[in-house]
């Protein structure tokens, strides 16, 4: 193919572009005459590609087109020719500059273009020639070619008036100035800006700033604005710039506000030149390579012989460059970044602004303020646009990871919910990003760390999130070879991020712990690692093999490695006491808590023990994605370490008690994502406005079982509290949730019975469909009883209180709920941006299809439109909220209609009740001629009718006429008709949909109620209060009122619990005690609800009956009334209002209306309109009719309320109470704004300070003495034996004994006159923690004997086996060490370290034998094939380099038995290659040459060849030197000497001088020929002898609290006489252990189906019951002997066939605990193969189960194969009790061992928290059907057929209700320390000194 000829002309459609360009054109015109042209020039430069020639033919045959076109118009003297002749080679310039630089310096060019200004002066032509001259000094080759008549002319305009002239020219200069610098940088190293001319720069800087600052013309801005940039490069001008603030926001503000889609060009200029300022300003010094630094110091030789400006490398210091982005910072530049990022699709502003924000974000100090300002979303936005830019490139442009690397360092620092927020998806798509910039070829290494760092971060989110970065492409393989880099931090960053990764990803779990070649050579690396000299790199690593060590493959890798390289247990033994090095192997560095963890769990993993018991199998977790079966959970080694702490958790521990102080640590917390905080066991809680992840299902398990102080504060921390303590004390317990509107307090109900039902347990259907229902009353409750307010979206309009009731078991067997005044006046009325309860949106929203218009039958009934069309839904102005979705919760009201049981009739006939009340709505009135009401639109009340089923005609009479009826003397009068005007109707409508719509509600409470009554008799309840919080508004009613006086009995109730009763009750039991001043509410409380003095209530009730009929002068009796009130100082009354002071703050009520809502009773008319109804449902929702003839005056409001509020008090009063004080940070609704203001105020109100102060000096616990002793009597020797109370003193000391014995210091309890006082929890929890482990520990004293006894029975033959594999072993690596000395032959000082006795020759290092991937990988590119590897490992190899002295590089060495092989390993686009880089076969070998210091360096002497003899650094020099004499038959001579001679290349000789240097911290150093080595161990060393063994007599086992010192050769000690048993306290008869039952106990199941019965004391005089059917056993593995083997004490005997079952194969010493007829012993491996199992019989029948005896029963014999600790039934007299044993796992193999389930009885109150599988369940009762509406008394009316739907338009807003008023818009602690442990050690320290 023949290439095409260059053009040679311009084609004729595009000619115009030759005039395109000139001023007088518009901006569009010259945009798209830009794009054209370059459009063109590229096309060309396409078409025909660079040659090597000067200049290019594409370059050559754009001169060829452009020159004729340009030169012609310069040659005129027109000036609109001139203009268009430079304009276009002005824009030739912008658009391809080889070619305009060309013409430029065609000859003449420039002279005509210096003519044109000489001879026409005109200011617009000298302008544009000041812009073209601009571009050619930016270019080289037009800068050199400028004629000295062009730079004198650009002098002299410089200092013009002329503002546009002076700013354009002054840009020229500073290129051209600038240009020529770097011009001859390039040619002179001594290249600098002379004194001279850094003056010319600040001049013009000065120009430039001013015409900045007071610059009005947008095109002398953007000259101006450009030359800025230019010089901002330079120090002195970036220091003036940036400490300019008025210059700073005048550039800042020229930033267009929002993004214009016709932006000019100039705009464009100006946005562009502002940004690279920024950018120049913020940039740091770039950090040097050790290569750049040399050529720098170069540089600065070659400058110290002419003038030099130190002054300028000062200004670029990193102090100073702080300081210009703080003032940067201060004058806003981060709203520059956040207005034109979002909407920029120009690379060159995106890279500055990337670099710029990289710049500002390297000092930690700013990365809040970036993340305040969005920054975060910036970078995200910058990487987006640059990743979408990489498809169909290798990878990334170098200049785009400034914004990733930016992005890195924010995700270090911060949290993932802070940088990325709480999107899931965000952290996944941060994934790429980081691992481009991991895998990038040109990522430096701080890059390359600072990604590795943020992907730690992201993986410990989730892991999900560790998943996904497991899955990324190459990212792995990256990690695993980074993390063989030489630079620790990098090996540090690569370690973390992979510990993280296989904690969290299984697919990188598997890989690492799966037992074939590639997981050893992995688990090896690791060890390695764990051995580092970097603590945190031995943190992360030791910490990754914790995980990997929970499955048996990876502990069996590790023993293969052990017994390989015997490395293992001495890394494991250095990381529990790094006291066990040898002497001269001990640093400085103290151990580390997480390294002795990590070390402590291997122990278990690596090293399992009879003593530790039969493993237990855990639980499978729930089927989920990625579960499979079988498979081992991973352990998760972070959970032993405490999360970074936010604040304080427990503000009991604040520093400072203030208000001030509070707000602080609450404000640190919310914006840490922590929104819960502990004052002793009252939790604050924080709303934090958006979803934080934290109520999922694992943070739940978390939470289960353990106390408070173990996890971080949590609202199911509070409810796992709860629970505990009903079972554990049979204590009713109640949970008060209190704080204003929209603090959270539906949310922390909800989240509460979320707990209790996943804990509760019980697997019978009853329970569970219990606990739907529960669970079900959220969604219900909240569509009919909640509503959109200013205040929350989600407001509770209603008060509940929901106990749920519980068996002996701790299983919910029903639950009741009891409502308090529903706030009925929202259903006709709403402020505007309100909305009406939920339940209207969703109803006419997302109502079924059967209820919509336009369907036959069914689907007309209700005539349901949308809620626009509704004046109850619609006038408010608010139909929809952002956060809520109308149809989907409608889904959800119906789906928990059908839990609680509603049938679909009654669902229909409340979906009738709220139609009827939507169209009563409708109802619309206008006045008539005479005054009166009159219904606007008839047919809308003919359609009430039909829906209430009445009489349409007595509907529009009660709406619009009231019957009154007069009385004289008792008896009835006349009766008149009396017509209402609009208002009175509307009242009167208003009042019947309010009254339907509330006794809707309470029918829909009791039926809930109805459906979850209790199954079975319960014994506790746990109750939750969820009620509406404190509320103050612009308009406040009757309504508030009430809703405030509940929140202060709430408040008076805290007050009585937990300050008032608590300081009372220390007064009481004379306990020493500092009075706390504190706000007592009574006296707000006595002036509302009381009666003598009356208060507002009574006041209100009074003047209801006095002006009954008139509201208006009802309200004006209570305002006379009401001034009797004002003795109260709470109280001021205000004419028509009247003020409260609240403990929340001081409320003005308004009087109008007040009296008539207290009175709040339906009118008769009314009532007889519904009585005529033939809707039976609409009859039962209004059962009772007031009495006409009763004297007594019905209940009102007020007194409703009074009475709820009381009972409510009395309920709680009877429970234990947990508390949560529920804090609202911001009235928007704002995830972000914490406004201290208000939170200050909460503070104050809700009395947090005195609380605080109350809980620090108060007691935590306290309980009678006989309570004391009855749960705790254990614990003490002197008041229990075996179980038996016998303490024969009072109680109190009988308390006092046991707090002694247990180790409780004094300070931590007193003694009070009835009761015993704790002071702080953890010392309960210890106390429990004893309790619990007592029985355990019993058990486990009589397994330790046991087993010790066999330990001395095999002690002496396992030492004599050991003895054995450790010399045989160890005798093959001593001879091979031992040649490596008589090779040396004491010529060469030894270092210490290769003279440890349990230094080994193993060889292959690199394990290229054992087929490892990486060696599989070595071995291929060294093209080894089959041959065997002798020798591997890693050597640093001298490099010459060019130039420059000889350095050490990293190489691979392998040696087998024909060469050596050397090869490398190279990373190129992301992967890493592996090559052989030389093979030197054995037998070209002559000498191996080594200095005689104790340095490292090894030469190879070879036949002469090119490449010279290789020199390099091996630590294992003698094992290779030792390797290679033996494998060549010591043909080789070892040359030792005081240097190293060696062939450099093939005629060049060398020499490597050793040298003694005592600086040398580490191994030797290779400087330029000489080795630097400190002094070493003398030539004539020999290696250590190994350290002698212990004797080896039998000793006895004696560590344990529970033995004695010394074996069986001592006498036993003699037994004390048992001591009698005693009453316990406030008990009429003897009890025994808690176990002890006085009738007949069903037997609780085993996880495994073998049941037992709880034993019993033997004394009982009934006979026991007879046995329960043998249970069916368990499927076991059956093994046969193969041999007779004749067994001593202990040991099993066996003939030959005879079959057992294996019991434990714990161990690896060849023995395992077998079982035949009943009796265990142990057996030889070797004697024993497996049976195969055969299909099991099909169990029979069992008998009938046999009626149990009044007694309590005999314990059932337990079986073998069950592995729980039995009850012990005698104990060793003389053997002390001892509370807790270090070390011993809980009996229910939990991490919270003093919540350990037990089996108990009904009748032990002292029992620990029961299990919920306990004991056989009573027959579940069926599910009870609501009763039956009542019949009618009276036949229905005669009811017409079904109107016509109305269609009506939505009624206008005027013709409205007003709204009753109107508001204003709105503006972990971590793992607990073991205290039981520390108590029993000061338990056994007593009892020693007494």
């Amino acid at each position: 193919m023949v290439d095409a000829k260059p053009p040679t002309v311009l084609p004729d459609e595009l000619s115009y572009l030759t005039t395109a360009f000139i001023p007088s054109e518009a901006p569009e015109t010259r945009s798209k005459a830009y794009l054209i042209l370059s459009a063109f020039c590229q096309g060309v430069r396409k078409a025909h590609p660079p040659n090597g020639q000067e200049p290019d033919p594409a370059t050559g045959a754009l001169v060829n087109i452009f020159s004729p076109l340009i030169i012609p118009y310069l040659e005129e003297t027109n000036e609109n020719d001139l203009l268009v002749g430079i304009s276009f080679l002005t824009a030739l310039f912008q658009v391809d500059w080889q070619t305009a630089s060309v013409i430029f310096q065609q000859g003449m060019v420039q002279e005509l273009i210096m003519d044109s200004v000489e001879l026409t002066p005109s200011a617009d032509l000298s302008l544009h020639v000041a812009r073209l001259l601009s571009q050619a000094c930016g270019y080289k080759p037009s800068r050199t070619a400028l004629s000295s008549q062009a730079s004198q002319w650009l002098e002299s305009k410089s200092r013009t008036t002329q503002t546009s002239l002076r700013a354009t020219t002054a840009i020229a200069l500073i290129k051209l100035k600038k240009g020529r610098v770097a011009d001859s940088a390039t040619n002179d190293l001594s290249g600098a800006p002379t004194a001279e001319m850094q003056n010319v720069d600040d001049g013009l800087a000065a120009v430039m700033k001013k015409l900045v600052i007071d610059g009005t013309e947008k095109s002398s801005l953007a000259d101006a604005v450009e030359g800025l940039t230019y010089l901002s490069t330079d120090p002195a001008i970036k220091e003036e710039l940036s400490k300019d603030s008025q210059f700073l926001r005048r550039l800042f503000s020229l930033v267009p506000k929002r993004r214009s889609t016709a932006a000019n060009e100039t705009t464009s200029t100006i946005l562009y030149g502002v940004l690279v300022m920024i950018s120049n300003i913020c940039a740091h010094r770039p950090q040097l390579t050790e290569e750049q630094r040399q050529i720098e110091k170069l540089r600065r030789m070659a400058k110290s012989s002419g003038p030099s400006f130190d002054a300028s490398e000062s200004l670029n210091d990193d102090a100073r460059v702080r300081e210009r982005i703080k003032s940067l910072l201060a004058a806003g530049v981060l709203n520059v970044f956040a207005t034109v990022l979002p909407s920029t699709d120009t690379s060159g502003i995106r890279i500055n602004a990337g670099n710029a924000l990289l710049d500002i974000i390297t000092d930690k100090d700013n990365r809040g303020k970036v993340l305040q300002h969005g920054g975060a979303k910036l970078l995200i936005l910058l990487i987006q646009k640059a990743m979408s830019e990489l498809e169909g490139r290798a990878e990334l442009d170098t200049a785009s990871l400034a914004p990733i690397q930016a992005l890195a360092k924010l995700a270090i620092t911060s949290s993932p919910i802070a940088v990325f927020g709480p999107n899931q998806g965000a952290l996944y798509d941060a994934i790429r990003p980081f691992t481009v910039l991991l895998l990038h070829s040109s990522a430096k290494q701080l890059q390359r760390f600072e990604a590795l760092m943020a992907l730690t971060n992201l993986a410990s989110a989730s892991p999900e999130v560790s998943s996904r970065i497991a899955s990324a492409d190459g990212l792995l393989n990256q990690v695993e070879l980074l993390l063989l880099d030489d630079h620790p931090m990098i090996q540090r960053a690569s370690i973390e991020l992979l510990c993280n990764l296989i904690a969290g990803s299984d697919e990188v779990f598997n890989r690492y712990s799966s037992a074939d070649s590639t997981g050893k050579s992995k688990l090896h690396i690791i060890l390695a690692l764990s051995d580092a000299e970097d603590l945190q790199t031995r943190l992360a690593a030791a910490g990754a093999l914790a995980t990997l060590t929970s499955t048996p493959s990876a502990c069996k890798a590790l023993l293969e490695i052990q017994r390989e390289r015997r490395r293992v247990l001495p890394i494991i033994t250095l990381l529990i006491d790094p006291s066990a090095a040898p002497q001269d192997e001990r640093t400085d560095s103290e151990g580390d808590p997480g390294l002795v963890h990590r070390g402590v769990a291997f122990v278990p993993i690596m090293a399992p023990s009879k003593k530790a018991g039969k493993k237990v199998t855990p639980a499978a977790k729930k089927s989920g994605a990625g579960a499979s079966k079988g498979k081992v959970a991973k352990a998760d080694w972070k959970e032993g370490f405490k999360k970074k702490q936010i604040g304080v958790s427990d503000m009991t521990l604040l520093s400072t008690i203030s208000n001030e102080s509070i707000n602080e640590n609450l404000s640190k917390r919310w914006k840490g994502g922590e929104i819960y905080t502990y004052i002793g066991q009252v939790l604050i809680s924080v709303n934090p406005f958006r979803d934080l992840g934290i109520y999922t299902e694992d943070v739940l398990e978390r939470y289960k079982g353990k106390n408070r102080l173990e996890v971080p504060p949590h609202v199911f921390a509070i409810a796992e509290s709860a629970y505990y303590n009903m079972n554990a004390y049979h204590e009713n317990q109640c949970v008060i949730i209190s704080g204003e509107s929209g603090a959270g307090k539906t949310e922390a109900a909800k989240r509460i019975m979320q707990y209790v039902a996943a804990v509760s347990g019980g697997q019978d259907n009853s329970i569970q469909e219990i606990k739907d229902m529960v669970l079900a009353t959220n969604p219900l409750l909240e569509s009919f009883g909640c509503a959109k307010t200013l205040r929350n979206n989600n407001s509770s309009r209603h008060g509940k209180y929901l106990e749920i009731m519980f068996n002996s078991q701790g299983e919910p067997v029903g639950a009741q709920i009891t409502n308090y005044l529903l706030e009925k006046g929202r259903v006709v009325g709403q402020v505007e941006n309100e909305r009406n309860f939920h339940i209207f949106y969703q109803f006419t929203k997302a109502a079924s299809s059967e209820q919509r218009v336009g369907k036959p039958c069914i689907s007309e009934m209700f005539g349901l439109q949308g809620p626009e069309a509704y004046a109850y839904t619609s006038l408010s102005n608010c139909l929809d909220v952002q956060d809520i979705d109308d149809n989907k919760d409608f889904a959800d009201t119906i789906n928990a209609m059908q839990i609680i049981g509603l049938s679909a009739h009654e669902q229909s006939e409340i979906f009738r009740m709220l139609a009827t009340i939507l169209w009563l709505g409708n109802v619309q009135f206008v006045e008539d001629d005479s005054g009166n009401s009159a219904i606007a639109d008839p047919g809308v009340p003919d359609f009430v009718a039909y829906l209430l089923e009445v009489d349409p005609a007595l509907v529009q009479k009660v709406l619009t006429i009231r019957v009154m009826e007069t009385q004289r003397g008792g008896r009835r009068g006349s009766i008149y008709d009396v017509p209402l005007n609009p208002a009175q109707a509307s009242s009167g409508r208003d009042a019947l949909a309010k009254a339907i719509y509330n006794n809707l509600f309470e029918w829909i409470v009791s039926r809930i109620n109805i459906s979850m009554k209790p199954r079975a008799a319960h014994a506790q309840v746990i109750g939750i209060l969820d009620i509406f919080g404190f509320e103050i508004f612009e308009d406040n009613s009757f309504e508030q009122l009430c809703i405030n006086y509940v929140n202060e009995k709430l408040q008076q109730i805290f007050i009585e619990l937990t300050l008032k009763t608590e300081q009372e009750e220390y007064v009481r039991e004379q306990i020493k005690w500092t009075p706390i001043k504190y706000f007592n509410n009574k006296i707000v409380c006595d002036l509302i609800e009381e009666r003598r003095p009356p208060g507002i209530f009574a006041a209100l009730n009074d003047a209801c009956a006095t002006a009954h009929a008139d509201p208006t002068a009802a309200d004006n009796s209570f305002i006379q009334r009401s001034a009797g009130l004002a003795s109260n100082p709470h109280f001021e009354s205000r004419g028509a209002q009247f003020l409260v002071k609240h403990y929340a703050g001081d409320v003005m009520y308004n009087v109008s209306g007040m009296t008539d809502k207290n009175k709040d009773s339906l009118l008769k008319d009314l009532l007889d309109l519904i009585a005529s109804s033939g809707n039976q449902f609409l009859q039962t929702l209004f059962p009772d009719r007031p009495d006409p003839n009763s004297k007594k005056r019905p209940p009102t409001a007020g007194d409703r309320i009074k009475v709820s509020a009381g009972a409510l008090v009395e309920n709680l009063m009877k429970a234990q109470p947990s508390y949560i004080r529920t804090i609202k940070p911001n009235q928007n609704r704002s995830s972000s704004e914490y406004d201290e203001k208000a939170i200050l105020h909460q503070i104050k109100y809700l009395g947090l300070q005195e609380n605080i102060r109350v809980r620090r000096a108060g007691f935590a616990y306290r309980n009678t003495f006989e309570k004391m002793i009855e749960r705790f009597y254990l614990l003490s020797s002197r008041t229990s034996y075996a179980g038996e109370y016998i303490w024969t003193g009072d109680a109190k000391s009988g308390c006092e004994a046991i707090l002694k014995d247990t180790g409780i210091a004094k300070e931590e309890w007193q003694m009070g006159t009835t009761k015993a006082f704790i002071k702080n929890p953890e010392t309960l929890f210890a106390l429990e923690t004893m309790r619990d482990r007592y029985w355990h520990n019993m058990a486990g004293r009589i397994q330790r004997a046991f087993r010790n006894y066999m330990r001395y029975k095999h002690e002496c033959a396992r030492r004599i086996q050991r003895f054995w594999k450790n010399n045989k072993e160890s005798l093959v690596y001593a001879q091979v060490r031992d040649y490596g000395h008589q090779v040396l032959a004491g010529r060469k000082e030894r270092r210490r370290f290769s003279l440890l006795s349990y230094r080994r020759f193993m060889g292959d290092y690199l394990d290229v034998n054992g087929k490892s991937s990486f060696g599989e990988e070595l071995a291929s590119a060294c093209g080894i094939g089959n041959d065997e590897v002798t020798f591997s490992g890693k050597i640093q190899l001298l490099v010459s380099k060019l130039g420059r002295s000889s350095k050490p590089s990293p190489r691979w060495i392998l040696v087998t038995k024909k060469a050596v092989h050397i090869a490398i390993t190279t990373a190129r686009d992301g992967s890493t290659t592996t090559t052989l880089e030389r093979k030197i076969p054995l037998v070209t070998i002559k000498s191996i040459s080594m200095t005689n210091l104790r340095d490292d360096w090894v030469a190879l002497n070879v036949n002469a060849s090119e490449e010279g003899d290789p020199v390099f650094h091996c630590y294992f020099k003698t094992e290779l030197a030792a390797n290679l004499i033996t494998l060549t038959n010591s043909s080789i001579n070892l040359l030792i000497g005081p240097a190293i001679d060696y062939a450099k290349k093939k005629d060049k000789r060398a020499q490597i001088k050793a040298v003694k240097d005592e600086t040398v911290q580490k191994d030797d150093l290779y400087k330029s020929h000489s080795i630097h080595v400190q002094s070493g161990e003398p030539p004539n060393s020999l290696s250590r002898p190994p350290p002698k063994r212990k004797p080896g007599t039998v000793r006895p086992i004696t560590q344990g609290k529970l033995l004695r010192p010394g074996g069986s050769s001592k006498a036993k000690p003699v037994s004390k006489p048992k001591p009698a048993a005693q009453k316990l306290p406030g008990q009429a008869s003897t009890p025994g252990a808690p176990s002890i039952v006085s009738k007949p106990t069903p037997s609780p199941s085993l996880s495994n189906g073998v049941t037992r019965t709880v034993p019993a004391p033997s004394r009982a005089s009934v006979p026991p019951p007879p046995p329960p059917p043998p249970p069916s056993q368990p499927t076991a593995e059956m093994y046969k002997a193969k041999y007779a083997f004749s067994g001593e004490e202990g040991e099993m005997s066996l003939k030959k066939d005879d079959t057992v079952e294996v019991v434990s194969k714990e161990g690896d010493n060849g023995w395992w605990l077998v079982k035949k007829d009943g009796v265990e012993g142990w057996a030889p491996i070797n004697y024993l193969e497996l049976v195969t199992p055969t299909a099991p019989h099909a169990a029979p029948k069992p008998p009938p189960r046999a009626k149990p005896a009044p007694a309590a029963p005999m314990a059932t014999k337990t079986l073998p194969t069950t592995r729980t600790p039995a009850q012990p039934v005698t104990a060793n007299a003389s053997a002390k009790p001892v509370s807790v044993f270090p070390g011993m796992a809980p009996a229910n193999g939990s991490a919270t061992p003093w919540k350990t389930p037990a089996i108990k009885s009904d009748d032990s109150p002292a029992s620990s928290r029961p299990s919920s599988a306990t004991g056989h369940k009573p027959p579940v009762a069926n599910k009870p059907r609501p009763p039956a509406p009542p019949v009618g008394a009276k036949p229905a009316p005669k009811i017409p057929g079904k109107p016509p739907i109305p269609s009506a338009p939505r009624p206008p807003v005027s013709g409205a209700p007003k709204a009753a008023g109107s508001a204003k818009p709105p503006a972990a602690l971590g793992g607990q320390m073991d205290l039981a442990a520390a108590l029993a050690k000061r338990a056994q320290k007593i009892a020693q000194d007494e």
